[in-house]
């Protein structure tokens, strides 16, 4: 008797878990996601969330920047904004 209730509360504590996980990486993955597109440290942002859940996302939004509209130069490789008909590093017209 007492082993099984043993089973069913490990049973119940994997469930807990596995149900933990699920939620912080619905969290975390989006977070991430949108921080490397506006140049925040994804790794950071999705670490953050994961383990505070809204907290972190709260502190996310607060500090959100615009998201980044930059190119690729293709004559040097940097990135430059869109709206820049000439290449600020090389002089290069895209």
């Amino acid at each position: 008797m007492i082993v099984a209730d043993s089973n069913a509360s490990v049973i119940g504590l994997i469930i807990l878990f596995a149900i933990w996980l699920v939620i912080s990486l619905c969290f975390a993955i989006p977070t991430g996601i949108s921080a490397s597109g506006r140049r925040m440290n994804p790794i950071g942002w999705g670490a953050l969330t994961f383990f505070t859940w809204v907290v972190g996302l709260v502190i996310f939004l607060i500090y959100l920047k615009p998201k980044c509209d930059d190119v690729k130069c293709s004559a040097c490789g940097e990135m430059i904004p869109r709206v820049h008909v000439y290449c600020p590093f090389c002089g290069h017209k895209d």
